[in-house]
This record gives structure tokens, C-alpha cells and sequence, in this order.
């Protein structure tokens, strides 16, 4: 029988200079993404007219805080009993999915991402990213990015990459089901200020682009990941353009910061590459 009457979906090679050029493309993607966080945080946190506009929200959420009744408050109470080790029994689980599955390299990078989006937000929270006094009623220890956000993000994303292709509809829509609702708890019960949920957006996708430097024999599709890489930045520019400049209000404010997050999750699951399965 001839070898090939039945093409493969891996045959024949990609080129050298194909994996170069994608590698690139995430590289790139990535790095734009980490201006466009740049440019978030100044505008937002060092200058004294995005300050005002932080504060604005972030002073009615801690007015209403404890406020909520029925199963709002009851989601607020699920959230705030999470602690360090629930993420790491997640990071875990979506190690585990990709073993199952015998795809170690999945499995690596599902774990990348999801460590890797909470670890990044940590260093940028409390390393490397300050909060000035630019108002009169004093600063703030430095809350972007989120870091609850970026926890939960980091799990959708991380079992995204990690699970089979065949299962990333519903995960993806639990992902940004939950990510997304996340980022809205942590704006409206005055943990964080909106900047800091959309930052977290920025995170998760900067850290997905650049795991995706990595080699790999799956099919990768260059436009969907710069799609990725343009649609949440822009979203997020959109986000604080109704909410600040328009003066939203609160309700208006979280739903929308957590629309964002799970747009990236959504945007995620159509940029990552379609699997190819192992010769005989």
C-alpha cells in the first residue's frame, strides 16, 4: 500500500523559515501587547487625571461594599475564601489534563500559561509597578494588575492550551464565564479599580502569545493570533473610553472590564493551533 494515499495533516515538514516567521508573529504580538500595558498604567496610574477617574468607581464600590444580597453575595463570599494553594491545585489539574492526554508538550505550556499570567502579575503588582500620590487624599499601595483576575484567566487559558480540541467550546466558554466574572466581583466589591481587571486582560494574552514562541508541530494560524493581539488592547482602550471618559457608572463599569476578560479567553480558543495527531 502506498505511503501516501492518505495525507497526513503534519506532511509535509514546515520549513524552517515557517516556524521562524511564526515565532516572530508571536513575538511581536506580544510585545505590542506589553506597550499597550504600558501605556495602560501610565495613563491610568501616574498621571493625576487617571487617578481621579480610578477613584471615582473605586470610592462607590467601597461605599456599597457588603451591600450585595442573594447569590451575589454569596459569589462575593466564594471568592473571597480563595487562597494561593486553590490555584496551585488548578495549575496542577491542567498539567494533568494534558498527561492524560499524552501531550507533554501541552501540558508544559497549559502550565506556563496559567502560572506564568499570575506569576507576571505579581511582579508587576508588587515589583515592579508603583502607585504615586498625585491626589490630595493620598496614594495607594499599587493594585494593577489583578491579581484574582489574573489567577482565574491564567486557569482558562492554561487548560485551553492543555485540552483537547474537541473540548475547546465549552471550555472556553466556562473560561470566560468564569475569568470574566471574576474581573466584574473584584471591581464592584472594591478590590480593584477597572484599570487594574483590563491590565489583567493584557497579561493573560501577552503571556499566551509568548509561550507560543516555543516550538511546535501543530498548525498554527498567524492571523488568528494577531487578531488576538489586536482585539484585546482594543477592547480594553474601549473599555476605559466608556468608563472614564464617559463617566459610567459602576454597574456599567465592571460588567464592561469583565467583558473584556472574557473576550480574551474567547479570542484565546480561536488563536491557539489546531492539533495534529502522531504518526501511526
Amino acid at each position: 500500500m502506498s505511503t501516501t494515499a492518505a495525507p497526513q495533516p503534519w506532511s509535509p515538514p514546515r520549513p524552517v523559515s515557517s516556524r521562524r516567521t511564526w515565532s516572530l508573529v508571536a513575538l511581536g504580538a506580544g510585545w505590542w501587547q506589553l506597550v499597550a500595558l504600558g501605556v495602560l498604567y501610565v495613563v491610568c496610574v501616574r498621571t493625576a487625571a487617571g487617578q481621579r477617574h480610578e477613584n471615582r468607581l473605586h470610592d462607590v464600590a467601597l461605599e456599597n461594599r457588603g451591600s450585595e444580597t442573594g447569590w451575589l453575595r454569596t459569589a462575593f463570599d466564594l471568592v473571597d475564601r480563595l487562597q494561593p494553594h486553590h490555584l496551585v491545585l488548578g495549575v496542577g489539574v491542567v498539567g494533568l489534563v494534558g498527561l492524560v492526554r499524552g501531550r507533554l508538550g501541552a501540558a508544559a505550556r497549559g502550565v506556563v500559561v496559567a502560572g506564568g499570567t499570575l506569576a507576571v502579575t505579581e511582579l508587576l503588582k508588587l515589583v515592579l509597578l508603583e502607585r504615586p500620590a498625585l491626589l490630595e487624599h493620598g496614594s495607594a499601595a499599587n493594585s494593577l494588575p489583578s491579581g484574582h483576575t489574573s489567577a482565574v484567566l491564567g486557569l482558562a487559558l492554561g487548560l485551553l492550551v492543555a485540552g483537547p480540541r474537541w473540548l475547546r467550546a465549552p471550555l472556553a466558554l466556562a473560561g470566560a464565564a468564569a475569568a470574566g466574572a471574576m474581573g466584574a466581583f473584584v471591581i464592584a466589591d472594591g478590590w480593584h479599580r477597572v484599570s487594574d481587571v483590563l491590565a489583567s486582560a493584557l497579561v493573560g494574552s501577552i503571556v499566551l502569545c509568548l509561550v507560543h514562541v516555543l516550538p511546535t508541530r501543530d498548525q498554527r494560524r498567524r492571523g488568528a493570533l494577531v487578531r488576538l493581539s489586536l482585539l484585546v488592547p482594543g477592547a480594553a482602550a474601549a473599555a476605559l473610553v466608556v468608563v472614564y471618559a464617559g463617566g459610567a457608572d459602576l454597574t456599567t463599569s465592571y460588567l464592561l472590564a469583565g467583558a473584556v476578560v472574557a473576550l480574551t479567553v474567547l479570542t484565546a480558543a480561536l488563536a491557539l493551533p489546531r492539533e495534529v495527531r502522531s504518526r501511526g
